[in-house]
């Protein structure tokens, strides 16, 4: 069996300070050993983006390899690393039930039932709110300073 894994910061701030892509690239690769998966080296996706905008260019290719049923999992280390949006996570974990490719999130295990896509969009919910209350305090220090 063999899955994609995908990992994003949008700052560099969050590289340095604990959710690195290396720490998620880790976590994610454990959780692939523990069940089982091959993960092989082109299918390691990581990226520094912002999680708002779902055109980003490693996103697209493993929207394209999920298109190409290339492979049978996708696991990322949380909700908010996959997108900042619950339209965008609901779209992405479409795609991948429509195709029968597991979606896993190391750090929240969620599975596919009703009850699941309920709490997978209400946690991206969550991260959107976190998002645009990060975006207001930039935008206030940059005013007073």
């Amino acid at each position: 069996m063999r899955a994609a894994i995908y990992c994003r910061v949008s700052t560099e701030e969050q590289e340095r300070e604990g959710t690195s892509l290396e720490s998620q690239r880790e976590a994610c690769l454990e959780k692939a050993h523990e069940l089982g998966y091959e993960v092989p080296r082109d299918y390691l996706y990581s990226e520094a983006w912002t999680g708002t905008d779902t055109d980003r260019p490693k996103l697209n290719k493993l929207r394209e390899d999920i298109k190409q049923q290339a492979i049978n999992t996708l696991i990322c280390y949380s909700t908010d690393r996959l997108a900042r949006n619950p339209i965008h996570i609901a779209i992405i974990a479409e795609e991948c039930q429509k195709k029968d490719i597991e979606l896993i999130f190391v750090s929240e295990p969620l599975d596919n039932s009703p009850e699941g896509q309920l709490i997978r969009y209400v946690k991206g919910y969550a991260a959107q709110i976190e998002h645009e209350k990060i975006r207001e305090r930039t935008m206030r220090g940059k005013k007073q300073g």
